[in-house]
């Protein structure tokens, strides 16, 4: 009779019966699969190898193009008038989703087309293209999470999504693992990249293109068409949003300062103070044993945001992606075997920042102009990566040219990366402190029992595991 009543329910909630539910859920995960190649290659040790080791670009330049993307977030609000005015979400999330990924076809050309070309020219197609790249995803996702929350029941948001990450995550291993492999043995081929990046493009369009069976509700809209003030005003009103939106500005500033130079301190010689790790060693370390931690934790994190609140979940997260990573500060060489460690505490404990984020945007903002909500929030955040990563770049350009003239002061082995890493913890201790407390999340249960509860849930999986091999 419950199970009668639960599918009831979601029948009523969602306008489909579990059937249809289910097929629906199963084209968004299948897409997602695709996706995930996309985003392995294009925001992963693919492009970090694309901008180190073949364009070979320095610090700052680095830095200024992986803010390229986060700056071209300003179009969100293309995307949100457009579903606020129409009601409807699908279609541009097909056609500008669609170029987004197709596009990535000439960054695949750079390599192929202009292999002798000037750096500069180099460096100025690939930022313009990541820059056009993300303008056209923008327009197109406001209204994404809106349409979600519409086909996907509320009470299985959560273990749902936690589950569709954790496929993406595994995916996005397999990926990286063969990626790095290729780029390890030949770091400079040209056609290697024009073909590792023409098969992400062709993968994130079919990820696109698998959204046409998805059904879309009708959202009634306003027969006024909202003002562009009204997009930019209304979220702030909001309360909740308004501290969500501060704590993940700086929170965000914090985490994109410091991730993409990780990569490069690991990959910088002994000679500089860096860990001289080789491609496949440092995708190794930074990439699959994290993303495989996430993987194993992302529904765990989920079923803990439907069983606690998202408040506690994100307060547990959220620590231990400052203790962890606090680490990186005192890494030298001789310590490489402490990477791993960090690595995967980072990569179990992060789903609950990332669940938490998309969880209340798709439960968690009012229904009502959800898109305009999606689209500041999406503002905010990739106003901060892009500051993090600008940040990050000058930051470490600036040690970079002036650490000798600190070395008495210094302990020995101290690279022009340290002093980025220990900004961004400092940043993230801000954010948990003062801001953190003032987060209007829904959950009242004290982190502590958030971490008992995804220990019990890791210990359950283990020993489930370890009987299954043993019985076979």
């Amino acid at each position: 009779m419950r199970e009668g009543v639960t599918t009831a329910s979601r029948t009523a909630r969602t306008g489909a019966s579990p059937h249809a539910v289910r097929r629906t859920l199963g084209f968004i995960t299948l897409a997602w699969v695709f996706g995930a190649v996309f985003f392995a290659i294009t925001t992963g040790a693919a492009l970090i190898a694309f901008l180190r080791k073949y364009m070979q670009v320095d610090d700052f330049s680095y830095g200024l193009i992986l803010a390229a993307g986060p700056a071209a977030v300003l179009f969100q609000f293309f995307g949100s008038y457009l579903v606020e005015r129409t009601g409807r979400v699908k279609k541009y999330f097909l056609w500008f989703n669609g170029l987004h990924r197709f596009i990535w076809l000439g960054v695949a050309a750079v390599p192929l087309l202009l292999p002798d070309s000037s750096r500069a020219l180099q460096i100025g197609v690939v930022g313009l293209i990541v820059f056009a790249s993300a303008a056209l995803a923008n327009i197109g996702s406001p209204g994404w999470a809106s349409w979600m929350s519409s086909l996907v029941p509320k009470s299985i948001a959560g273990k749902y999504f936690g589950w569709r990450a954790a496929i993406g995550f595994l995916v996005m291993c397999a990926t990286t693992i063969v990626v790095a492999a290729l780029l390890d043995r030949y770091p400079t081929a040209g056609w290697l990249y024009g073909m590792i990046f023409t098969i992400a493009a062709l993968f994130g369009t079919i990820d696109i293109l698998l959204f046409i069976p998805v059904r879309e509700k009708t959202r009634p809209h306003t027969p006024a068409p909202p003002a562009l003030r009204d997009l930019l005003v209304t979220p702030w009103r909001d309360a909740l949003f308004r501290g969500f939106a501060l704590y993940t500005a700086l929170s965000g500033i914090a985490y994109t300062m410091m991730g993409p130079f990780v990569w490069t301190f690991c990959f910088d010689s002994h000679a500089n103070n860096g860990m001289g790790m080789s491609l496949v060693t440092a995708n190794l370390l930074l990439y699959i044993a994290p993303v495989l931690s996430m993987a194993v934790m992302g529904r765990s994190w989920g079923q803990a945001i439907d069983r606690f609140g998202p408040k506690p979940v994100l307060a547990a997260s959220a620590l231990a992606n400052i203790i962890a990573p606090a680490a990186w500060i005192f890494m030298r060489p001789e310590f490489i075997w402490a990477v791993p460690i960090i690595t995967i505490i980072s990569g179990l404990t992060w789903p609950g920042i990332d669940q938490v984020q998309f969880y209340t945007q798709m439960k968690g903002f009012p229904a009502t102009r959800q898109s305009t909500y999606v689209a500041m929030f999406a503002v905010v955040f990739g106003l901060a990566s892009m500051t993090g990563s600008a940040v990050g770049g000058a930051w470490a350009s600036f040690w970079q040219h002036h650490i000798a003239d600190f070395q008495a002061w210094l302990p020995g082995g101290v690279s022009h990366y340290h002093p980025v890493f220990l900004t961004s913890i400092l940043l993230r201790i801000a954010a948990f402190v003062f801001v953190f407390p003032t987060l209007r999340l829904p959950g009242s249960a004290r982190y502590s029992a958030v971490a008992r509860s995804l220990a019990g849930s890791v210990s359950s999986s283990v020993t489930r595991a370890y009987t299954s091999t043993k019985r076979k």
